[in-house]
């Protein structure tokens, strides 16, 4: 019962509020029943980014391979791994060494992880999260 100087009950807002949301077309929590959408696709710069990244990483080991392969396909295939092994940690000494390129890495990392945790890439956000306390371990701040 609600007078001049009542208040209305606790509940009055709520109703009121859900029979607007209902005119509205608007449906409570739980109780619509949209399809799934699917994660959002990689946009293509992403794709192109990771193939350049990929191909940038594996051109050394490929060449070791063509220039050794006159001296046996097993010796050529072992120097071309070795190789491609090699380039990482090669970034990571040349991260102790220099640790601007250390913070480089890191906030380029930071951007890319938030990113993909944006888009819902959490595999891909949880790999540049690790690129990121290996950056940040290289440069001396762990």
């Amino acid at each position: 019962m609600t007078g001049q100087g009542a208040q209305p009950s606790p509940g009055a807002d709520e109703l009121r509020a859900r029979h607007y949301l209902h005119q509205l077309g608007a449906h409570p929590a739980g109780h619509h029943h949209t399809p799934a959408t699917p994660p959002p696709a990689s946009p293509p710069e992403d794709t192109m980014l990771l193939l350049a990244i990929c191909l940038a990483g594996l051109t050394p080991g490929i060449a070791t391979t063509w220039l050794l392969h006159r001296h046996g396909w097993p010796l050529a295939i072992l120097a071309g791994i070795a190789v491609t092994v090699s380039i990482p940690g090669l970034l990571l000494v040349a991260m102790i060494a220099m640790p601007p390129l250390g913070y480089l890495i890191a906030a380029v990392a930071v951007f890319a992880a938030v990113r993909a945790f944006d888009d819902g890439r959490i595999w891909v956000a949880c790999a540049w999260a690790t690129v990121l306390a290996t950056a940040i371990a290289c440069a001396g701040l762990l």
